[in-house]
């Protein structure tokens, strides 16, 4: 890697940060304070379909089409291992989680650097080496935004929901599951029409995803969560997403259980459609 493409000046210099913090964050000063990235080619080959080109809004108002994988931050340990942040997972944590343009979880920083200095203090040096995904929320000593989901459990116990709300929502669980592995769009997007009446409704989120959401406030949170796994054709672990609050389930997306031959892995799409019946979206101000 050639280091002169970055700035390591933009490392954190907060009073309350450890004077010797797991990572050094480096800002790649080029895409600082961006305005938009946009996802305009997909890899067709792959079953999933990840991002491959994007087209980046710079700060000046300048317009690029680069390689999604482009890092705009680098976290380097102390051992010199490093992870990245691509340009395509940049984009989707700040649209999503700095600006709040979709249903979910919204962070209190200023900017995505900000964030990214916060995550640079906290976690474990061994991500980086771990084989694998790494998946974990991690307690962060400060308010770090408000978390976009709840258990059924919790919103029982807070009387925002009732037994009979639960259970009236549980009775659509299969039909759920069918329209998220083999529906089309249009006719989830039915389904929400035609369930729209009780405390806990449906809603896509992450453009057809299919889950179910309840209009209550976001919560306060100090946790935050953070995904890391293998980046293809790169020996550095990537970041898959950061959000702030607890560990979050895998959404019911068949894309996101899928292997490299397209096959969906029926057990833990299961377990992320449980999960996502025991845990709801909160689409609350």
């Amino acid at each position: 890697m050639n280091d002169r493409t970055f700035e390591p000046g933009y490392i954190a210099k907060d009073n309350n940060v450890e004077e010797n913090p797991p990572y050094q964050l480096i800002s790649v000063s080029e895409y600082l304070g961006f305005k938009n990235v946009e996802v305009t080619e997909v890899d067709e080959t792959k079953p999933w379909k990840p991002a491959k080109k994007v087209k980046v809004i710079k700060k000046d108002g300048e317009v690029v089409e680069i390689d999604a994988t482009t890092p705009f931050f680098i976290l380097r340990n102390k051992y010199g291992k490093e992870l990245t942040v691509s340009a395509a997972t940049a984009g989707h944590i700040d649209s999503l989680h700095i600006k709040g343009t979709d249903a979910g979880s919204v962070f209190n920083e200023p900017s995505l650097e900000a964030l990214m200095q916060d995550v640079a203090q906290k976690i474990n040096a061994n991500i980086a080496t771990e084989p694998g995904v790494s998946a974990f929320d991690i307690e962060m000593g400060k308010n770090m935004g408000k978390e976009g989901i709840a258990s059924l459990t919790e919103l029982q116990q807070s009387l925002v929901l009732t037994r009979e709300d639960v259970q009236k929502a549980l009775a659509l669980k299969e039909e759920v599951a069918r329209l998220n592995f083999v529906g089309t769009k249009k006719e989830k997007e039915t389904f929400v029409k035609n369930h729209s009446d009780g405390k806990i409704q449906f809603q896509l989120i992450r453009g057809d995803v299919l889950i179910s959401v309840v209009d209550s406030p976001k919560r306060p949170t100090t946790k935050l969560f953070i995904v890391f796994g293998p980046a293809e054709g790169d020996n550095r672990k990537t970041m898959y997403t950061v959000a702030p609050g607890r560990n979050m389930p895998k959404h019911p997306n068949p894309k996101q259980h899928m292997n490299n031959d397209g096959l969906v892995d029926e057990k833990t799409f299961k377990e992320s459609t449980d999960a996502w019946f025991n845990t709801v979206m909160l689409i609350g101000e």
